[in-house]
């Protein structure tokens, strides 16, 4: 499946009228929704707290976008999905690396258990897609050296967003300790691809739950 959608929820002011025997039986029908879509597959996560103005958020993945498109269409028709309000949704497409075309996209294994997912919209600038190929896989190389010394505590997953967002890639890490990710970052500023970053904003970071733990945020 490589189509991949990650859709940030926040609750809706409306959510305050219900009283708590509706809301426990509207996050069943949302979770009966959600679980009856055999075309895509979803993992969970809360935000609430990480991100101002989200509480959960569904990571979807399927053969084509139009799949998740229309989970979401479903899921916001249920009793609960009326007041929910989608905060935010990032959209990218599993592909492999200009760099290394021979092998596989790079995916972070589906069922890895995680307690943490970072996640992020990214752009470079135009002077770095203007320079010459070679210098630019140089760079990545670097790059790619101080990934790797991080490989085994820290998966990432790459995802191409060219022509249908408002960024080129998404960005996902998946960690047990967020430490551990700090100091990838930390060790990430230190190389020339550095420079050639023109956007990594908004960075979202979700605790991996089950869908009714998630929901239990709102």
């Amino acid at each position: 499946m490589r189509y991949h959608n990650y859709f940030f929820f926040d609750a809706a002011s409306s959510m305050r009228s219900l009283s708590r025997s509706e809301i426990l039986s509207a996050k069943k029908d949302f979770l009966s929704c959600l679980e009856s879509d055999r075309s895509v597959r979803f993992q969970a996560y809360a935000t609430l707290g990480f991100k101002a103005g989200t509480r959960f958020m569904l990571h979807v993945n399927a053969d084509q976008p139009g799949q998740a498109q229309d989970l979401l269409r479903d899921l916001l028709h249920t009793s609960l999905g009326r007041h929910l309000k989608v905060a935010y949704t990032l959209l990218g497409v599993a592909r492999s690396s200009p760099y290394n075309p021979g092998h596989p996209p790079q995916e972070a294994d589906w069922n890895l258990l995680h307690k943490y997912l970072v996640v992020y919209p990214f752009t470079k600038t135009t002077e770095w897609h203007l320079m010459p190929y070679d210098e630019r896989r140089n760079v990545m190389r670097s790059h790619v050296e101080v990934g790797r010394r991080h490989s085994g505590k820290i998966s990432q997953r790459l995802l191409y967003s060219y022509g249908m967002d408002d960024h080129e890639f998404v960005v996902s890490y998946y960690v047990n300790d967020l430490e551990d990710f700090v100091q990838l970052v930390m060790d990430m500023r230190g190389t020339e691809s550095r420079r050639h970053t023109k956007n990594d904003l908004p960075i979202f970071t979700c605790r991996h739950m089950s869908p009714g733990e998630a929901l239990a945020m709102l």
